[in-house]
């Protein structure tokens, strides 16, 4: 009985020092992408922040853990509809909705009316899409 209570923790340990090293999670780290959340819209002004850090005619959105500059595609779930925006801010306080999009992006997805809507995320790699301004729909290179 003595012997199996010295050799089973080494045995342990042995095992533990050849087991894989994984990060912690933080809050900072990337939602699972694709997600599906709840998105509300906003009036973004023409002169704010979040409008200079994105690029002309780009749709923006607010969310509190993707990288500020990250394309995402936001597919409204009721009617299949999508739009691809930058995050380029912070700050979302609607305790259900994880993305705060623009008014503009809103309007494409048909969502003005209910002024929130289940979506799903998926992040766009910036390398692989073009987004224009009339049509706001990304088009692989």
């Amino acid at each position: 009985m003595l012997l199996a209570a010295f050799i089973l923790p080494c045995y342990l340990e042995m095992f533990a020092a050849n087991a894989p090293v994984t990060e912690p999670s933080s809050p900072k780290t990337k939602p699972p992408i694709p997600e599906v959340v709840y998105a509300v819209w906003y009036n973004v002004p023409p002169n704010s922040l979040a409008r200079r850090r994105a690029k002309l005619a780009e749709l923006t959105a607010a969310h509190n853990r993707l990288p500020l500059g990250t394309l995402v595609r936001v597919t409204r779930l009721s009617n299949g509809k999508s739009v691809i925006v930058r995050i380029t801010d912070r700050g979302i306080t609607n305790k259900r909705a994880k993305i705060d999009i623009c008014r503009e992006a809103a309007e494409k997805l048909g969502m003005i009316e209910e002024g929130f809507s289940r979506v799903r995320l998926e992040i766009v790699p910036e390398k692989v899409v073009t987004v224009t301004p009339d049509t706001n729909q990304g088009a692989a290179h």
